[in-house]
């Protein structure tokens, strides 16, 4: 099971199991990535963030 961690603005740590994950869609703005998990959750982060981190787990 792999996961992957990101900060949020407050600096509080995400932890995200990318078992979980059904999609990463973009943001209308551009800047982040929307990801939304099979539970129906879902979280938003920087793309660049987001790419990094789940090509670093891979």
């Amino acid at each position: 099971m792999a996961f992957v961690q990101f900060t949020q603005p407050d600096d509080q740590p995400i932890v995200i199991n990318t078992d979980r994950i059904v999609t990463a869609t973009p943001l209308p703005d551009g800047q982040g990535t929307r990801i939304t998990f099979n539970n129906g959750g879902h979280q938003e982060q920087l793309i660049a963030d987001v790419l990094r981190q789940l090509n670093i787990s891979a």
